[in-house]
């Protein structure tokens, strides 16, 4: 009897893991059926074997967060006797204990241990011998399994119990030439596979997903990538004052430069070909010269723009010596940025 419930623990053993954390805690019942694969009612050193059956158990109890469940067992047993006619049967109200292993996993192997009382009925006879009586006494059991999840509350259990009820005292006859009684004691001991449906009326544990600790910067703000601008500023013939048009053209240059971070600003003053060229190269210079200090006058650094003078050199449209072109009279303004 002994090296049959250490040889349940050592199953139970096999089947566990190590941690465990909260799953589901609270309130649960639930309904087994099993099916007898040993038994007998040891008497005297010998053993009334039990013949394959049916058993029942039904139990309800409470499931805490450190893996542990506790809960209350009504059992009941019965299996007729393989040499004898007759049967034996038990009904057990036990107190079990058990532990689950894996709790956050679908498939959750657990073992338990239970204590109770248990009453157990047998007749039977051979021969002149007879008996019917019962008698009701300590049990105790050990259980392994595996839980199986349906739904978030709902689990099917597959598992072994070995259930020994000890010292049940019987009596019975003798009927030889007259009844005489005479009484034994033998021990009840069940093995079974069990199925069953197991429900948790709380809800499972919510999934906590821990913050990062790490404060993450918040992003900057990236400067725009802005092209390269090029406005014109036209002037009218032998001039270099700024009219109406060519303020408005400076205006718009330097919104486009305010947009984004300025690398350089490059002026060219250029002329037509009226006039000689010494004169022309003097134009352009002035030219040149009127629209930084425009620029300048409108916010813009002195320090990021550049002139140069090409006077009739570098020509916007080509044409024979000492044309006024309107077009070939004019600083270009290149604006280049970060």
């Amino acid at each position: 009897m002994i090296r049959k419930f250490v040889r349940a623990a050592m199953i139970a053993a096999l089947l566990s893991s190590a941690a465990s954390v909260a799953h589901a805690e609270g309130w649960y019942s639930r309904a087994d059926v099993g099916y007898s694969v040993d038994g007998a009612l040891e008497v005297e050193g010998e053993d009334l074997d039990f013949e394959n059956n049916w058993s029942g158990h039904l139990g309800a109890g409470y499931a805490f967060g450190n893996g542990f469940r506790l809960e209350g067992e009504l059992g009941y047993r019965t299996n007729d006797f393989e040499d004898l006619d007759g049967e034996a049967t038990s009904t057990s109200l036990m107190a079990n204990l058990f532990y689950d292993f894996r709790r956050d996993q679908r498939v959750r192997p657990y073992v338990g241990v239970g204590v109770g009382a248990a009453k157990v009925e047998a007749e039977g006879g051979v021969g002149p011998i007879s008996f019917d009586d019962d008698d009701t006494v300590i049990a105790y059991q050990g259980i392994v399994g595996v839980a199986f999840d349906v739904t978030d509350r709902l689990d099917i259990d597959v598992g072994y119990r070995y259930f020994v009820a000890s010292d049940v005292g019987l009596s019975g006859v003798i009927d030889l030439e007259g009844e005489e009684p005479f009484s034994f004691d033998g021990d009840y001991e069940h093995q079974a596979i069990t199925v069953g449906l197991r429900y948790s009326y709380a809800a499972p544990a919510p999934v906590v997903v821990q913050p990062d600790p790490t404060p993450q910067p918040e992003p900057q703000p990236q400067p725009a990538m802005c092209p390269t601008s090029e406005f014109v500023v036209y002037f009218e013939w032998d001039r270099s004052n700024l009219n109406q048009a060519a303020l408005e053209t400076i205006d718009a240059a330097v919104q486009r430069a305010r947009e984004c971070n300025i690398a350089s600003i490059v002026l060219v003053g250029h002329t037509d070909t009226s006039g000689s060229t010494a004169y022309n190269q003097g134009l352009s210079e002035r030219r040149a010269a009127v629209v930084r200090d425009a620029l300048v006058a409108r916010g813009l650094g002195a320090g990021a723009i550049t002139t140069q003078a090409r006077g009739e050199t570098d020509l916007a449209r080509a044409t024979r010596d000492g044309v006024r072109e309107p077009l070939n009279r004019r600083t270009a303004v290149t604006i280049t940025f970060r």
